[in-house]
């Protein structure tokens, strides 16, 4: 059965100007770095300098933009969804439908991230550019895709459930923008400071095994960051590991994890549920 919450948003959303003007701008940011990544590279080869691939480097660049541009729209995007019907006062209202709050919030997200979802397919033909300038395995723009596929998705269910925490519109874009400032700026300092100095202070008896306890966790630590597991996974297939299982050499040993970018998805779209459902409760009268 259709969800006349979804139909509703993706209406509104499409007959707005300010949509499509994004969606141009956004297509040109990332179309100007990719022509910035190779002028630049096409300047410093001809000068007779090495340098990394074009095609690995215009990945990065669009890859790069992608998730500083996810980071600095989406959390608002869905930050007004129960806010601003609370402010107009029709929220109420649709509580009083049959479809529920699970109904409303679940449209209000399909309906956001689905729109994002457009936002990054239309972007792909862009970073399907890194694969035709070659040194760029398919491979490695599927997995770019999928990490900012589960970006989007968690930071849609952060921006809505921001949305139901308070009842203004701009308090909930604040709120969503605090939110991923904490979980993906903050909390990683933290937390590899914190590792390093457990490991240096001597935890573990022998450094080798201080060494493999420290890697093993700082590269499961890595793979809660877009950044970093893009650049391990990046590493692991250069390196010719596992693009799910990599084996990283300690020493003598070595040591196995599951791909950072696996953790990356497992791990962000658990938490895109989890705020779908946590905003689900808040949203029962």
């Amino acid at each position: 059965m259709a969800n006349p919450i979804f139909d509703l948003e993706v209406r509104r959303r499409f007959r707005h100007r300010r949509t499509y003007l994004i969606l141009v701008v956004y297509l040109g940011v990332l179309g100007l770095g990719a022509w910035l990544t190779y002028a630049v590279v096409h300047e410093i080869s001809k000068r007779g300098f090495t340098f990394l691939p074009v095609g690995k480097l215009m990945l990065a660049t669009i890859f790069s933009l992608q998730v500083a541009w996810l980071c600095l729209f989406v959390p608002g995007l869905l930050a007004g969804s129960i806010a601003g019907e609370r402010e107009r006062q029709t929220f109420d209202l649709l509580l009083t439908t049959p479809l529920g709050p699970m109904r409303i919030v679940q449209g209000k997200f399909a309906a956001g991230f689905g729109l994002v979802g457009l936002f990054l397919l239309a972007a792909l033909p862009l970073l399907s550019l890194s694969f035709l300038m070659g040194a760029v395995a398919a491979e490695e723009v599927l997995v770019a895709t999928a990490i900012l596929a589960a970006l989007a998705f968690a930071l849609c269910g952060v921006g809505l459930l921001a949305s139901t925490l308070v009842r203004s519109s701009i308090l909930a874009t604040i709120i969503a923008q605090g939110l991923v400032f904490l979980g993906l700026v903050v909390a990683p300092a933290v937390f590899g400071i914190s590792i390093l100095m457990v490991w240096f202070t001597g935890g573990v008896p022998d450094w080798i095994g201080r060494l493999q306890w420290a890697l093993a966790v700082l590269i499961s630590l890595a793979g809660l960051h877009p950044v970093s597991a893009a650049a391990l996974t990046e590493v692991a297939w250069v390196s010719g590991l596992s693009l799910w299982w990599p084996e990283w050499p300690v020493g003598d040993v070595r040591v196995g994890t599951p791909a950072p970018w696996l953790v990356f998805c497992v791990t962000y779209s658990l938490a895109g549920l989890g705020c779908v459902w946590t905003a689900a409760r808040r949203c029962r009268p």
